[in-house]
């Protein structure tokens, strides 16, 4: 009975080995992340882990190893083909990724004269199986036959508009459905050469235009023909790989851009195309490329010290890309619209991460990397959490839209961080014409410009129902507000007749007449006292909480966001800060320049002034929540109507307060201005002086304790 259990014990301590050895070779060496629409860094499941590294010995490969390979491709069946581009030569792997043929030589088509290649850099294979290498140092497309044959011989292309001392050195290349040639050749900045099948230059494509700076139009009409010789020019950017896809469309990368303007692209959320490091061209070369995204295809948000720099990409059957970042070793990938859906890679020598990747292509679901420095090729597997997010793309694309939510509902099982799926839930709401769904994912996406869309159509809906009501509520509304202002006329006038003192109703009602009629108004409000301290208090106090009203009640069109934190301090330096400094600065300079008012005559008339902000921003921001984005304009004009009638009213009632001349109420007013920063800085001042006073006082007090 012991015997047995040791025998049992020692069989579960095996099968825990086994666990943990099974567990860590699972492991990889690199997060895979993404960032949600306010930038953050947000770790997700693995979407590819590595399965195969792969080296030359591993492929078949005899003699030499990979020597500096540049290119990878795969073709309709599998079958990969690396461009060593050090060894001159082109290397072709069966979908296993055993090696097939080696081609380091050719015969010309003449049938006799032999050839090598000289650092071919790019390749492409075309459907029909033709293999066009672009012969870097020789100058030429070289397109071979599968056997190691030759095609033709595409020599350096001749045009008038080649500038002068033009250098043809092709180093990627890709071949549109209709036969187009398109290469990439360095140090060419004037876009993508197109050659015709018989190598023929059929032109530039999506050469970037150059918009100069005013500076530069400056300096170049006062500067010599010798300085202008010697100064920097504005050229286009230039290309560095090219990767065609199904409708003929070529997807460019640039690794030229200058840093700071992709960065700043990249953060400020710039979706054009003028500082972009990937592109899809059509065949007039715009840019078509898709930059749906809370943030666009360029790369790493947070980076320390550097840009990502994009070499390569590379498109898979669902409709989403990777592009490889040769500055981090990493590999971005984007779905149609381009969001992010995961990153992944890194530098290192183990398994999954890079020294220098060179390339990578998709062969089905598995996504091939290529490594320059280390010779090597990685293989890496598709995991359950990216087949899922493939499958919500593919089944998206093919319009069924049943499919893609359940796939999106799966992928968010496995991260509900990811907005990403619910901005593809509510795709696909959308296209089912589930309206109230779809604002509802859309919001969870933080995806505010398709929420707005998806809104407009479900508001459509609401106002088709209750069409019938809809002018009735209005009239009601108006009815009201029409019989609201004709009794505080009632009163207001009556208010003229009555002596003694006021209530507080009808000095909060006075502020209507003030509004419509202010200098009559403000005259009455100092010398009838029609208004008083406590009702310039509530009003400004009303102010206050109507601020935070439309921080809390106001639509998402004014503020996109389910999470809002009212802080009273925001209030209080949007409204009550400023208010009193305005207060104190024009009463302390207008008792120096013959002012009439007192420091209660400018606060009554300054509080009474701040009531159209009151009436305004209240049905505003109530209207806000029923506004689509294309009715912004109505609330930014409603915003500023009260403001600057709020304004007004000041300037005017400053002015009958003091019984100045306009333009002399307009330097005071200016002044006063200047004068409530001079005196917020003073405060700062006075506060900080006190803050280091506390503290010395404080460090004296600690000394003296420490030495007793």
């Amino acid at each position: 009975m012991v015997r047995k259990k040791w025998i049992l014990f020692f069989a579960a301590l095996l099968l825990l080995c086994s666990f943990g050895i099974e567990s860590a070779s699972a492991m990889v060496p690199y997060k895979t992340y993404f960032y949600d629409y306010d930038g953050e860094y947000l770790v997700s499941p693995d979407a590819y882990v590595p399965g195969k590294v792969l080296n030359a010995k591993a492929m078949g490969i005899e003699g030499a190893g990979l020597n500096q390979p540049l290119d990878l491709f795969v073709d309709n069946n599998n079958s990969v083909y690396i461009a060593d581009t050090g060894s001159n030569r082109i290397i072709i792997l069966d979908e296993q990724y055993r090696i097939k043929r080696e081609i380091t030589e050719f015969v010309h088509e003449d049938g006799v004269t032999k050839d090598q290649f000289n650092t071919p850099s790019g390749i492409f294979v075309s459907e029909e199986g033709l293999i066009y290498v672009a012969d870097s140092k020789n100058a030429r497309i070289v397109v071979l036959h599968q056997d190691g044959s030759v095609e033709k011989i595409l020599e350096a292309p001749d045009s008038d508009v080649f500038p002068a001392g033009f250098i043809y050195e092709p180093s990627a290349i890709g071949v549109d459905p209709s036969g187009l040639i398109y290469v990439i050749s360095k140090s060419t900045n004037m876009g993508v050469i197109a050659l015709n099948a018989d190598g023929g230059f059929e032109g530039f494509v999506g050469a970037e235009k150059v918009v100069p700076k005013v500076s530069d139009l400056f300096w170049k009409l006062v500067t010599t023909k010798e300085q202008k010789s010697r100064t920097a020019k504005s050229v286009p950017t230039e290309y560095n790989n090219i990767t065609i896809d199904e409708l003929g469309f070529a997807y460019v990368t640039s690794s030229a851009i200058h840093a700071r303007n992709q960065y700043s692209a990249l953060i400020n959320r710039d979706k054009s195309s003028k500082h972009a490091p990937i592109k899809r061209l059509n065949n007039t070369g715009i840019d078509v490329l898709k930059r749906n995204g809370a943030y666009p295809p360029a790369g790493d948000i947070q980076t320390t010290d550097k840009v990502s720099r994009f070499i390569d990409v590379a498109l898979a059957d669902d409709g989403a890309y990777s592009t490889l970042d040769s500055s981090q070793n990493k590999i971005f990938t984007y779905d149609d619209n381009g969001n992010l859906l995961y990153v992944f890679g890194g530098y290192g020598t183990q398994d999954g991460v890079f020294q220098s990747a060179s390339a990578l292509a998709y062969q089905s679901n598995n996504l091939l990397v290529l490594d320059k420095d280390s010779s090597k090729l990685t293989v890496f597997r598709r995991t359950e959490y990216g087949a899922n997010i493939a499958a919500a793309i593919h089944h998206r694309k093919n319009r069924n839209y049943d499919e893609s939510i359940a796939a999106w509902q799966r992928v968010l099982k496995m991260n509900p961080t990811l907005e990403m799926a619910y901005s593809g839930v509510a795709q696909s709401n959308m296209r089912k014409e589930e309206y109230k769904e779809a604002m509802h994912n859309y919001k969870l996406a933080n995806d505010w410009d398709h929420y707005f869309k998806a809104f407009a159509e479900y508001r459509k809906e609401i106002v088709s129902k209750f069409i019938i009501l809809i002018p009735i509520v209005a009239a009601a509304i108006l009815w009201l507000v029409y019989r609201f202002f004709k009794y505080a006329k009632k009163v207001n006038t009556a208010g003229w007749r009555k002596p003694g003192k006021r209530t507080l109703w009808e000095e909060l009602l006075y502020s209507f007449h003030v509004m419509f009629h202010p200098f009559d108004g403000f005259w009455d409000l100092k010398h009838e006292k029609r208004g008083s301290v406590r009702a310039a208090v509530i009003i400004v106090a009303a102010v206050m909480a109507v601020d935070i009203f439309k921080q809390l009640a106001g639509g998402y069109i004014l503020y996109p966001s389910d999470w809002r934190v009212i802080e009273l301090w925001d209030t209080l330096l949007s409204v009550l800060i400023p208010f009193g400094l305005w207060c104190c600065a024009n009463w302390g300079l207008t008792t120096l320049m013959d002012g009439e008012g007192s420091l209660k005559d400018i606060f009554i008339a300054s509080s009474y002034s701040l009531v159209p902000m009151v009436i305004i921003t209240i049905p505003v921001t109530l209207f806000s929540n029923i506004v689509v984005l294309e009715e912004q304009q109505f609330i930014n004009f409603f915003t500023t109507l009260a403001l600057g009638w709020s304004l007004g009213l000041i300037f005017i009632g400053v002015l009958v307060t003091n019984d100045y001349s306009p333009f002399k109420n307009f330097y005071t007013s200016a002044i006063s201005i200047v004068g409530m920063g001079f005196i917020a800085f003073l405060t700062v001042l006075f506060i900080n002086i006190l803050q280091n006073m506390n503290s010395f006082i404080t460090t004296i007090i600690n000394e003296i304790t420490f030495r007793l």
